[in-house]
């Protein structure tokens, strides 16, 4: 857009010219209430310093994607407003984004089979793989809140990454170890490193991380093949062994067997507890904080 000056008053076309759009535009931004000019006694109409502010406002928000007729409401709200459809605009154009790089790996694939001189019927599985899987990552979104599954989001598109796959495979190999061995405590480590890394360190995305592993018998079948694939049911549970020799010194053995029990079949409000103490329990050391949540499982 033009960044000459514009004058108190201007006619429409002379201000069509200076700020760099057609009179047709300004004429259609009218009709839609998003610009209002003023009028001259013989009917025409004239633009001011204003109308210009206004319009840069209406093609910033046009050139981002959100459509006129939101444009109108959100110029004639309080800012607070602007600023939520701006976080909501963000988050359709991050998953837009998210949809291309699905099809452009579908392509690179496709390309890929066409080169090796597979049949077409390897070239449109590889296209439809992508369609599924991201059938199957828009089902996870539900244990997510919509700020939280923008972060998470990505996640679930490359999971399981070639770290996740490495890091199973490894202890995989190694179930039969003592989780109290140095082995197991060296995988321990880059276990936890790997989930600080995943869950981002917002809470809210741990909570809904959380919540979707303690429902994955009702995950998407290819996810739920993934985990059989990579023994992650015994691998968690191995994790959770390693864990617990680190945090089994900070809590007595009536309250770790209940602790332990509870876990087989959590609630919500469980959950977020479980989450907190998990988060206490890797300070180092644990103390007071880990105590008293323990404390306050019986009330869950």
């Amino acid at each position: 857009m033009s960044q000459k000056p514009v004058s108190q008053f201007y006619r429409i076309r002379d201000f069509a010219e200076c700020v760099g759009v057609t009179a047709k535009a300004l004429r259609h931004y009218e009709r839609l209430g998003l610009l209002k000019p003023r009028r001259t006694a013989a009917g025409y109409r004239v633009y001011s310093d204003s109308d210009r502010a206004r319009l840069d406002q209406i093609v910033a928000l046009k050139f981002l994607g959100i459509p006129l007729r939101e444009i109108q409401a959100l110029l004639d709200r309080p800012e607070p407003s602007l600023a939520e459809a701006l976080r909501r605009q963000r988050a359709r154009l991050e998953e837009k984004k998210g949809e291309l790089e699905s099809a452009i790996r579908a392509i690179e694939d496709a390309e890929e089979a066409l080169r090796t001189g597979a049949p077409g019927a390897v070239l449109w599985r590889k296209v439809i793989e992508v369609l599924v899987m991201k059938s199957d990552v828009e089902a996870m979104k539900k244990y997510y809140s919509e700020e939280a599954w923008t972060k998470r989001k990505q996640y679930y598109e490359q999971w399981p990454s070639p770290a996740w796959q490495e890091i199973c495979r490894g202890a995989a190999a190694t179930l039969g170890e003592d989780p109290a061995g140095p082995k197991a405590q060296s995988l321990k480590a880059r276990w936890t490193e790997l989930v600080s890394q995943s869950i981002t360190g917002d809470p809210a995305v741990q909570e809904g991380a959380l919540a979707a592993w303690n429902d994955r018998a009702h995950w998407p079948t290819a996810l739920r093949e993934k985990i059989d694939e990579l023994q992650l049911e015994q691998v968690v549970d191995y994790f959770a062994r390693m864990l617990a020799e680190s945090w089994k010194a900070y809590i007595a053995s009536e309250a770790w067997a209940q602790l332990t029990e509870r876990q087989r079949n959590p609630t919500e409000p469980w959950n977020a507890w479980y989450l907190r103490l998990r988060i206490a329990l890797e300070e180092d050391p644990p103390g007071e904080k880990a105590r008293a949540l323990v404390l306050r499982m019986t009330e869950l």
